[in-house]
């Protein structure tokens, strides 16, 4: 008999990336990484990993436009959007995906003074 599971995997995502440049990303990240309303997001990589911070602060941010700007979305008070384009668009590739890709984050970890999360790209929970 060949049997199969129904649920398959059941690790949640943190983070989704679309296509269009947006960007959703759970209270878990947010609190993880201490993420406020105009906090900048950006990916650092290398050797094949990625790992998620933030690369600009909301006091810092006082004047400009930026990309990857962090805002509560409708979802809840600890869920928060972001858009860019061009990030969206190197991890959809990364990943091998066309429309969206959802990733699950791994541990925390300090690099050049910023506490960032491994994203693990190399099986995303799911993706389009």
């Amino acid at each position: 008999m060949n049997l199969s599971s129904i649920l398959g995997n059941t690790r949640r995502h943190d983070i989704s990336l679309f296509s269009n440049g947006r960007i959703d990303i759970t209270s878990g990240i947010v609190n993880t990484l201490d993420i406020r309303e105009g906090d900048v997001i950006d990916i650092m990589h290398g050797d094949g990993e990625f790992y998620l911070y933030v690369a600009v602060t909301a006091s810092s941010t006082s004047c400009g436009r930026h990309q990857a700007r962090c805002y509560p979305s409708k979802r809840g008070a600890r869920h928060f959007r972001a858009y860019s384009r061009r990030l969206c668009a190197a991890m959809l590739h990364e990943c091998r995906c066309s429309k969206r890709v959802d990733l699950a984050a791994g541990a925390t970890v300090c690099i050049n003074g910023h506490t960032a999360l491994h994203l693990i790209t190399r099986r995303p929970i799911s993706s389009l």
